[in-house]
Order: structure tokens, then C-alpha cells, then sequence
């Protein structure tokens, strides 16, 4: 099965029958597609299902409504049909060398709660700042306009639109030929009661400055649930005669895009040039809500700006597997 994140996923295998479910990554299964894939199973002669997932937060469903529930049955002798859990980190797998394992590593930040739970193998709750290691040196990761544009092979524009406090976030992000750097190249956060045409203008002159300083972009991607703000910028750019190119964004799983975001930040792999100020502000001040303490949920009660990290998230999301692949 591919895709099973969304709450409608479970359509694609609905009238389907199965003898063997192999779920890789089954936390980030929607709880719909879950039910309905046990129910696609059950004229099957002999069963089998076969999960694998990376730690996540204690609470998380996955493991009160499946996991430690069956190990608790099992542990009875009362789940008919067996169960067997098997934890393994990094550290267990024979196929890797131990150079490098040490690289792998490396390229993880120690204090962040990917390193805790992809390298360490633990559960544990998300708590603090979601960009630790940028926050506490910023600085490190800045790069002139000059070094980025002699890096960048393709110009990538996310457009995220605000709404009930929230700003219109641009960010223009260039990508390496290797795929090896990721670097912010501009970005811009308004505020305010915007109309349609207005916001064209602003997002026309966005686009006019990272022309003059970086080049045409390739394509711009934005928020699929605005798409009337996207018509409008579609008009904006014809009239100004700029031929570019605006598709919907993917919005794939926020969790998904934040650990890779980390992960390029702590291989050293992700610039900021002067030009994204609201950018690098966003990267220092977003954090975990303390509230939710069932999953991992990135605050948005306004007093960090997730506009402009869903801005940046869209210019990569679609090179995620790329990015992680061809890790240094």
C-alpha cells in the first residue's frame, strides 16, 4: 500500500481482500486505514501482518491502541494467533560498518528527539524547541549571496497563506546540483487584511527580487486549500509577464518535513543567505505544544511564525527522499 497518512486513504484498499499486510512506518498510518486494512484480512487462511515503525511519543496511539495493548494480551495469553516485538537501533544492524554507523550518527543532533529516537531506539515525548542546534548558533548557517548562487542549480518558491492571525509567507529556496545543499535564498512574512490583487503585487515583486539576485525560479509551490489566492497569483504573474509555474503544494506529513529539516540542519547542509530574516526568526522560535501530550505537534497559537516554515517546508517536501539519500 502506498500513502496511508491522510483520513481517507483507507478508499484505496476498500473492496480488496489480503493474506499478508507488510505496514512500513505504521505511526504515520492514518487509524482509518489501519481498521480498514485488518478488515481487508479477514477471509484471509492465514493471516499475517508484519509493522515496522521508528519510536515515537509514549502516547502515541500506535502503541496504547495496538502495540502495548497486544503485548499486554499476549503477555495473558489471550491474543489468539500469536505476537512477537522486536526492538532494534542502529547499533544491531550487521550490514552497516561501524565507520559507517559513526557517520550516521554524526549527522544528528544529540539533543534533538530524532537522535533520541531514530539512534537510540527510545520513546519519548517532544519537548522545547523544534530547531535546538540552529537556535543556539544561527549564525553558523548563514551564507553570502555570492556562495549561494555559485551552489544553487534550481530555484524552488513556497507560497503559504495566512488567515485568523496568521501572515503570507514567501520563501525562495535553492537546492545544489548534488543535491547535497539546501539554501534559503529570501523570504518574506505580511500581515495584515490583504486583498487578492495586493497580495499579487507583493508576491510579482517577491518574485522580481529573486530574479535579480539569483535567477529565474523553476516552480513555485503553495497551499492547495487557497485556491482561489492561487488564481490570483497566477494572474498576478501573467501580467507581469513572468513565466512561472504554480502547482499545489503536497503538505506532506509536518512531522515528516521537520526531522529532515533537523537532519540537514546537523550535517550542516542547510543555509540561510541575509535575505531570509523572517526565515532564520521562524527556525529559532517554533516549538513542540506542551499541551498535546498524545503526539508531536508543532505550536501554532501564533507567537512563533509557522507560516514561513510551511513556506520553506513546500520548496523541499517533493526532494525529502533525495535529500536523505544522497546524505554525506
Amino acid at each position: 500500500m502506498h500513502g496511508a497518512a491522510k483520513e481517507d486513504s483507507y478508499k484505496k484498499i476498500r473492496g480488496n481482500s489480503y493474506g499478508m499486510w507488510i505496514a512500513t512506518e505504521i505511526n504515520l498510518h492514518h487509524d482509518n486505514t489501519i481498521k480498514e486494512a485488518f478488515n481487508r484480512q479477514l477471509a484471509a487462511q492465514r493471516r499475517k501482518i508484519f509493522w515496522d515503525l521508528n519510536p515515537d511519543n509514549p502516547n502515541a496511539k500506535i502503541y496504547t491502541d495496538y502495540i502495548d495493548k497486544y503485548a499486554k494480551k499476549h503477555k495473558s495469553g489471550t491474543l489468539l494467533g500469536g505476537y512477537n516485538y522486536q526492538h532494534f537501533t542502529i547499533f544491531d544492524n550487521v550490514t552497516i560498518s561501524e565507520l559507517r554507523k559513526q557517520e550516521i550518527i554524526s549527522q544528528y543532533d544529540q539533543n534533538s528527539i530524532w537522535y533520541l529516537r531514530d539512534i537510540l531506539g527510545r520513546r519519548c515525548i517532544a519537548e522545547g524547541l523544534c530547531y535546538r542546534k540552529f537556535a543556539n548558533k544561527p549564525n553558523i548557517y548563514r551564507i553570502s549571496r555570492e556562495e549561494a548562487k555559485e551552489k544553487i542549480s534550481q530555484i524552488i518558491i513556497g507560497v503559504d497563506f495566512g488567515g485568523s492571525g496568521s501572515g503570507h509567507a514567501f520563501v525562495a529556496t535553492g537546492i545544489s546540483r548534488d543535491y547535497r545543499d539546501v539554501i534559503g535564498l529570501a523570504s518574506e512574512r505580511h500581515f495584515g487584511d490583504i486583498d487578492p490583487n495586493k497580495l499579487g503585487d507583493l508576491f510579482v515583486d517577491f518574485v522580481l527580487k529573486v530574479i535579480n539576485l539569483y535567477g529565474m525560479p523553476d516552480i513555485c509551490f503553495a497551499d492547495s486549500a487557497e485556491q482561489t489566492l492561487i488564481k490570483g497569483l497566477r494572474s498576478s504573474l501573467m501580467k507581469a509577464k513572468i513565466n512561472l509555474t504554480i502547482d499545489n503544494a503536497w503538505k506532506s506529513e509536518i512531522n515528516e518535513r521537520i526531522r529532515a529539516t533537523n537532519r540537514l540542519m546537523g550535517q550542516m547542509r542547510l543555509y540561510l543567505t541575509e535575505d531570509c530574516e523572517s526565515l532564520e526568526t521562524a527556525f529559532c522560535t517554533a516549538v513542540w505544544n506542551p499541551k498535546i501530550l498524545t503526539a508531536d505537534e508543532r505550536l501554532d497559537d501564533g507567537t512563533s511564525d509557522i507560516d514561513s516554515l510551511d513556506a520553506f517546508e513546500y520548496t523541499i517536501e517533493r526532494y525529502i527522499d533525495l535529500l536523505i539519500l544522497l546524505e554525506v
